[in-house]
């Protein structure tokens, strides 16, 4: 399968060196070489971007660099229950793509996304990508909250892990995903 890419950058995301399936970086996280050269993607195409669990930043980086390489329009908000997690990501995107604007929020993904749907003028976000908590319970409870947000995609992580309730969450609320990309779920 040939994939097209819209920089350099994009198109080396496919040529990572990979590890039990996942790219290897400066950066720990979990994303599959077609996972990431999907996000860079949608995130050069998109203006506001909300993310939800950037863990160490991996997604984040991979997202700002994008918004980078596009001309820097729009934000990114990106949420995550811890602040560890927080500032780890912070310093990680310093070093890769300073001057981005991003938000840091530490909060739960469900209460970020509830006090974003009770603001008089809520944000919307033409790119939402969901790599939160995998639980069955609050996979449904976030999954109502954030698709009041959504102005675009909304892309669940480890959608397709059986070891997760993220499928079986977002299923019942929002149908069967309209796209594939290693493990991700994408909703148009």
């Amino acid at each position: 399968m040939t994939h097209s890419s819209i920089t350099e950058y994009h198109a080396n995301l496919l040529k990572l060196p990979i590890e039990k399936g996942v790219i290897q970086t400066e950066i720990e996280g979990w994303l599959q070489p077609i996972e990431a050269h999907y996000l860079y993607e949608c995130a050069y195409n998109s203006a506001n971007i909300l993310e939800l669990g950037p863990y160490h930043g991996l997604s984040t980086s991979i997202i700002a660099k994008a918004k980078l390489d596009s001309g820097n329009k729009g934000t990114i908000t990106t949420v995550d229950v811890f602040q560890n997690n927080i500032d780890i990501t912070k310093n990680n995107i310093q070093k890769i793509a300073e001057g981005v604007k991003i938000s840091y929020n530490v909060n739960d993904a469900v209460n970020f996304c509830m006090l974003q749907n009770e603001a008089p003028m809520p944000i919307f976000y033409d790119m939402i990508f969901v790599d939160a908590n995998h639980s069955y319970e609050w996979m449904k409870l976030l999954t109502k909250k954030v698709q009041l947000l959504s102005d675009g995609k909304i892309l669940f992580h480890d959608y397709y892990h059986r070891s997760t309730g993220v499928k079986q969450a977002v299923e019942e609320l929002l149908g069967p995903a309209t796209e594939k990309i290693g493990s991700i779920g994408v909703y148009e």
